[in-house]
């Protein structure tokens, strides 16, 4: 029987896809936001005890790793899912597995990823026998925010075993069930915040020449930081400025004397990277300055960016070809400026994060973070069978 044989005869007298998905309905009806998973973690422990497979919990404050062992020695796999929800109010009241907490749900797919990694789980202890080495299952936490696998990393879950390798996927509403998207390389820009805090002189609306207008200036750097992308990145380069926040003022009739707004850029070259840092900075106190207010100018870091391994990119390629067909596997010819913090896992380790076809055929659902977003189960399945496949024809 061949290794895909044998995992859909498994597949099959087990119900493993079956559960998977009544698995994910229930953590979409529990959704927990970035670093409160503590339910989450709790039922991701239960079902690893319930499958004989050893686990710590409690990693990164609310991660979950486990450890499959084969039949024979040989290469550690890590398998990472992301497990936090979004603080987004669900607008699904027709479905039966809404979330039933308040201001959060799963809107980007992570109940998924978490029900095929303990899809995957049961799957493997069933063909412990065709095992090599090992498999740690890795529950992150906080992808939505402070970046759970930097954390989980530095808590020591690549060693002890000594981890070789780690797959990662993510559902892709613009792909539909059994199709799988993959790119060589760069897959996912790097990302900085952004805190500008402007600082002018109060006075009365009717006499502005008697102060520094805080919300002028502001309005001057917000238009000018487009010029930056626009002008100063090379166009066939990539990078975004964008401001999501601003907030000042007190009362119609007076001059602002204080206004804060927050964005980001993402870029995918590391020079660029610097050049917007710089640029952006420069921009914001002298145009500050010119005006007559000040500026406070704060940038952190964030995710860096998502770079594939060539070899590990061939070998889901080669596992997608033979389970689902070579029709259904289709190149990103371009890396997303969206961000991923698997990015930390795969700067530490040879990897591959891929996507997976969950659209519903619904533009209404298939729009992430939005608060109708939903999949079509029948991916999970799908992605229970490919990182199956991963793990078992594994080398490098």
């Amino acid at each position: 029987m061949s290794l895909i044989q044998s995992i859909d005869e498994v597949m099959a007298r087990e119900k493993i896809g079956e559960r998977a998905i009544e698995l994910r309905r229930l953590l979409h009806r529990k959704a927990e936001r970035s670093e409160q998973e503590y339910g989450t973690m709790a039922l991701i422990t239960r079902q690893l005890h319930a499958l004989g497979i050893p686990c710590r919990a409690g990693i990164a404050e609310t991660g979950v790793v486990g450890l499959i062992e084969g039949a024979r020695p040989g290469p550690v796999i890590a398998l990472r899912a992301d497990i936090d929800a979004l603080p987004i109010q669900e607008e699904n009241g027709e479905i039966d597995y809404a979330s039933e907490n308040p201001g959060v749900m799963h809107a980007c797919g992570h109940d998924a990823h978490t029900a095929i990694l303990l899809g995957v789980a049961e799957l493997l202890m069933q063909l412990r026998d065709r095992l090599r080495g090992s498999v740690k299952l890795l529950f992150q936490p906080a992808e939505e925010s402070i970046g759970g696998a930097e954390r989980m990393i530095a808590e020591g879950v690549l060693e002890n075993p000594h981890v070789d390798a780690v797959f990662g996927l993510h559902v892709a509403n613009d792909l539909l069930p059994g199709q799988i998207g993959y790119r060589y390389g760069q897959m996912y820009a790097a990302s900085d915040m952004l805190t500008v805090k402007v600082y002018g002189r109060s006075c009365h609306g009717a006499h502005p020449s008697e102060g520094v207008d805080a919300i002028l200036i502001a309005a001057q750097i917000l238009t000018a930081c487009q010029s930056v992308v626009s002008r100063n990145v090379a166009p066939t380069d990539a990078a975004v400025c964008s401001f999501g926040t601003i907030r000042g003022g007190q009362v119609r009739n007076q001059i602002a004397d204080y206004v804060e707004m927050t964005g980001i850029l993402r870029t995918l070259c590391p020079e660029t990277r610097l050049l917007l840092r710089e640029r952006v900075k420069t921009i914001c106190e002298q145009t500050a300055a010119m005006m007559g207010g000040r500026v406070e100018f704060l940038l952190e870091p964030s995710y860096g960016p998502l770079i594939n391994t060539d070899a590990m990119v061939e070998q889901v390629c080669a596992n997608a070809k033979e389970l689902l067909g070579d029709g259904n596997l289709f190149l990103r010819r371009e890396p997303s400026l969206g961000v991923e913090d698997f990015a930390y896992f795969a700067a530490e380790r040879p990897a591959c994060f891929f996507h997976l076809g969950a659209s519903t055929g619904d533009p209404r659902h298939d729009v992430a973070h939005s608060s109708c977003y939903d999949i079509d189960e029948s991916c999970i399945p799908v992605g229970i069978r490919l990182q199956t496949l991963n793990v078992l024809n594994y080398s490098l």
